[in-house]
């Protein structure tokens, strides 16, 4: 079996550096526009045409809200949320 080189895209949390996907399986895409388009139409995820940042799947990081907060642009919004020893794993 012959050994190839294949190129494909990941998109990557700017924080904590997950990558997207469902199901701990990071998406593969053919073009850096392609993971850019599908990120940016996940409501759990933000991005500004620089910065790409996760929600944490449910659980609240101040870190993670401060890059969300500092996101100016089109696609950016920012989502406040109340935070307490519950919300961490």
């Amino acid at each position: 079996m012959p050994v190839t080189t294949a190129i494909c895209y990941v998109a990557r949390c700017d924080v904590c550096d997950a990558g997207y996907g469902e199901d701990h399986y990071t998406q593969h895409f053919t073009t850096a526009d392609e993971a850019y388009k599908a990120v940016s139409a996940d409501p759990a995820w933000t991005t500004d045409g620089d910065r790409i940042v996760c929600h944490l799947s449910g659980w609240i990081n101040t870190e993670h809200q401060a890059a969300i907060e500092a996101m100016p642009g089109r696609d950016a919004y920012t989502q406040t949320f109340a935070r307490t020893d519950s919300n961490r794993p």
